[in-house]
């Protein structure tokens, strides 16, 4: 994006300080010519001035934007590891309430402790996918994963 748009500028300044010195360099004295170039330079060196301003704004932009990302994701991890610890503990309480419960308790908590190991991971996944997530839309992302979680939330409730 920024190496077209450089070109773009570029051409543009270009055709402008031509159209310039080709205009008034025809029919003017020593003089005339003189301040002419020094006009059509003030001219090239603003005009590139304010190019790398404008440049150096997309950067500073694109940097904000990375870091806001990078503190999302951050939260995000956050979040998911908080959900993990949450899982594991009610695994442990599973794992305990099979020990003490009757042939047919044991089955209905085993589908629970088994519900819970895949929630365990999908937030696995999730996390791993955070960790390596550079293709798409960022908003989109954080969207999914969020809504992944709530589900993931409202089976272990």
């Amino acid at each position: 994006y920024f190496f077209c748009f450089k070109l773009n500028h570029k051409r543009m300044k270009n055709l402008i300080i031509a159209f310039i010195v080709v205009s008034t360099f025809f029919s003017c004295s020593r003089n005339e010519k003189k301040e002419i170039a020094e006009k059509t330079q003030d001219a090239q060196d603003l005009v590139e001035s304010k190019a790398d301003s404008v440049v150096d704004d997309l950067k500073d932009g694109a940097e904000e934007a990375s870091q806001s990302i990078l503190l999302e994701k951050e939260a995000l991890v956050s979040k998911i590891d908080d959900k993990k610890d949450e899982i594991n503990k009610k695994l442990k309480e599973a794992d305990e309430d099979i020990k003490n419960a009757t042939i047919q308790e044991k089955a209905r908590l085993a589908s629970k402790k088994k519900e819970l190991q895949n929630s365990l991971d999908e937030l696995d996944k999730a996390l791993n996918d955070l960790k390596s997530e550079k293709k798409r839309d960022w908003k989109d992302f954080k969207k999914d994963l969020n809504k992944q979680i709530d589900k993931i939330q409202e089976k272990i409730q």
